[in-house]
C-alpha cells in the first residue's frame, strides 16, 4: 500500500475556552486575527452543549475553541506551561520586538526575547485560557544538515537514557 501524500498545512488547532467573551476579545483585539466561523452543537456521546469558535491568521490557518456546558478549568496536571505551546510565525525580528511592544501595552506579560541556536528568536506568554503561545522569527531554512544534525543530537539523548 502506497503511503497517502502527507498533510498540506495545518487546518486548525483547538483548545478549551472558559470564556469565550475573553477570548474572542484577546485574539481580535490583541491579536488581530478575525472570528472566522463559530458553531454550536452537541459531543456525542456525551451530549454536552459546545460552542466552537475559529480565528484565522494571515495565512487562513486557524487556532479554534470550544467553550463546552458545564466543563470546570482542569487542575493543573504539573507540566512545565513552556513545554505546552502554540508556536506562531512572524516575518522579521523588527515585527517580534514590535509585537513585544504591543502584548506589553495591552498587559500581557512577555517572556523573551529567546535565543533558540540562533535559527529562531521568540516572545512567549499566555492567553486568557492558559495556552502558552510563542511568537518566533525563524531567520533561515533548515536543511539536510539540520536533519543530520537533529538524528545525531536524538540518538546522544537516547544513549543517554
Amino acid at each position: 500500500m502506497a503511503t497517502p501524500r502527507i498533510a498540506i498545512r495545518l487546518n486548525h488547532v483547538a483548545y478549551p475556552t472558559f470564556d469565550t467573551a475573553a477570548t474572542i476579545r484577546f485574539y481580535t483585539e490583541v491579536m488581530g486575527f478575525r472570528l472566522v466561523a463559530a458553531l454550536e452543537g452537541v459531543s456525542e456521546p456525551e451530549r454536552q452543549r459546545f460552542l466552537h469558535t475559529f480565528f484565522a491568521m494571515e495565512s487562513g490557518e486557524i487556532i479554534a475553541f470550544f467553550e463546552a456546558e458545564g466543563l470546570k478549568r482542569p487542575a493543573s496536571d504539573g507540566l512545565p506551561r513552556w513545554i505546552r505551546h502554540l508556536a506562531l510565525s512572524v516575518d522579521s525580528k523588527e515585527t517580534l520586538a514590535a509585537w513585544q511592544e504591543r502584548l506589553a501595552h495591552h498587559g500581557v506579560h512577555v517572556t523573551g526575547p529567546v535565543n533558540h541556536d540562533d535559527t529562531w528568536l521568540s516572545i512567549y506568554f499566555g492567553d486568557p485560557n492558559g495556552v502558552t503561545l510563542e511568537l518566533t522569527h525563524q531567520s533561515r531554512a533548515l536543511d539536510d544538515e539540520d536533519a543530520r544534525r537533529a538524528a545525531s543530537v536524538v540518538a546522544d539523548w537516547a544513549a543517554k537514557q
